[in-house]
């Protein structure tokens, strides 16, 4: 599966994107400052750290256990075994007395043995090591790839952290124009209800100007007061992203939407180290190497083992309660009914299923490079589109306020020409933001953003 088709693309490269100084300062300062302080990112990488931590430990199945245990018995009652010492021994013992004509030979008494330890103690070290376990080697090699998956989860997530960064900047950058665009509509229409007052007391014009006059006032009130909240949202939810206060102003970088330049040519390859692939290929590594572990199964496990300590009633610590143990323990699984063979079943099944998986994967990233290719050509259109619009219509709204200073033009005509230029402004200012959400998603689908270590 090679990944490496080239494709062309036409970049719009506006001043911060890729050749403007200050728009580009700007904006990779916010988009460090998300990637050192995001706390979804933050959360990300305790992920990680776990992950490690699990490896250590791995690594340190390998290395001699060794445990220190000490246990004191008191016991009364329970099994007990009679041994018949005196039926056996003194008929015996009174014969010999007889025959040596002394007292040597003492009678005894049968005993009763309690299999219940009572005033005993055993205080020892114990040290184990495996000699042979495949579990263990596999294990760690499973815990090393989840650690690389990880570390590719980790850059899957900035690069959406520097996608959403941008788009939120630009978002807030769009409000902000709205507003400029708005509050400069709103000194016209101020304008044109003023003009119009002094018309109508100068009986030059009737009163029912000065009612539309204030409808179109209240009109772009209301507008700008949205345009308002707009910015308001979009400035909590970029300072959400950034971990600080909601309220925090954002610096401002109005040439981002002002400042276009041609597209140029910009010959691309789809990466062929996607983090996306690199971690379904960590996947398929932990599935091959728990395959490896079950066809292990047959490999004998061999441990060693050394006591040393005391053993013996009472508490006590001498040469006579001294002991030292060594032991070699062999273990080999003949017969589970057949579990492990199911489980190797399975494991296949796994690396089948993450293959497909790749595959599927594989091909909805060529598609995402084609479509976000696709659409970022059809933003530029239609930003040449709307820049047009925009000029026309200010020409048009400039010779009916000529006309309708001059008295050759109704106010109705210098308010549809007023909305229209208007309109044409928020739409081209909308088309900006289009065209660099757009450079956005390129720049997050062919991952070319050069990540921080």
């Amino acid at each position: 599966m090679n990944l490496k088709q080239p494709f062309l693309f036409f970049f719009c490269l506006s001043a911060t994107i890729v050749q403007g100084v200050s728009g580009q300062t700007v904006i990779e300062k916010y988009v460090r400052q998300a990637l050192d302080s995001n706390l979804a990112l933050k959360q990300k990488n305790f992920d990680l750290r776990k992950s490690v931590l699990d490896l250590n430990r791995a690594k340190a199945l390998f290395y001699p256990q060794v445990n220190l245990g000490s246990q004191y018995t008191v016991s009364n009652g329970g099994r007990t075994s009679e041994l018949p010492i005196g039926d056996l021994l003194n008929g015996v013992y009174s014969t010999l007395n007889q025959i040596t004509a002394s007292n040597k030979f003492p009678q005894v008494n049968n005993q009763t043995i309690n299999f219940l330890p009572n005033d005993f103690h055993d205080t020892k070290i114990e040290m184990v090591l495996p000699i042979i376990n495949t579990d263990l080697k596999y294990n760690k090699q499973i815990k090393e790839e989840t650690i690389h998956s990880n570390e590719q989860e980790i850059q899957v997530y900035k690069r959406e952290l520097v996608k959403a960064i941008r788009l939120a900047y630009y978002q807030y950058l769009q409000a902000d124009k709205a507003i400029r665009i708005y509050e400069n509509a709103m000194t016209t229409v101020t304008e044109n209800l003023r003009l119009n007052e002094k018309l109508v007391k100068n009986n030059v014009a009737t009163k029912e100007v000065i009612a539309r006059a204030k409808t179109q006032v209240s009109q772009v009130e209301t507008s700008l007061t949205e345009a308002i909240n707009n910015q308001k949202n979009a400035m909590a939810y970029f300072n959400f992203l950034l971990n600080q206060p909601l309220g925090t102003p954002i610096q401002l970088d109005s040439n981002l939407l002002n400042h276009f330049k041609d597209k140029l040519t910009v010959s691309l390859d789809i990466p062929t180290k996607r983090e996306e692939l690199l971690q379904l290929q960590s996947a398929k590594k932990i599935y091959q190497t728990n395959l490896k572990m079950n066809e292990a199964a047959g490999i004998p496990k061999l441990n060693a083992a050394y006591d040393i300590g005391f053993q013996g009633s009472g508490f006590k610590f001498n040469d006579k309660q001294f002991y030292q143990l060594g032991v070699l323990q062999l273990q080999l699984n003949l017969f589970k009914g057949y579990d492990n063979r199911y489980k190797i079943k399975q494991a296949q099944i796994d690396i089948d299923a993450i293959q497909n998986k790749y595959n599927d994967v594989e091909k909805q990233l060529h598609l995402q490079v084609t479509t976000a290719y696709n659409t970022y050509l059809s933003a530029w259109a239609a930003l040449k589109s709307t820049s047009n619009e925009m000029e026309s219509t200010r020409e048009v709204y400039q010779l009916t306020d000529k006309r309708y200073k001059a008295g050759q033009a109704l106010l109705i005509e210098l308010t549809d020409a007023l909305s229209q230029m208007t309109n044409a402004e928020i739409k081209n200012s909308i088309a900006q933001l289009t065209v660099l959400n757009k450079e956005a998603e390129l720049e997050r689908v062919t991952a070319s953003y050069s990540l921080p270590k």
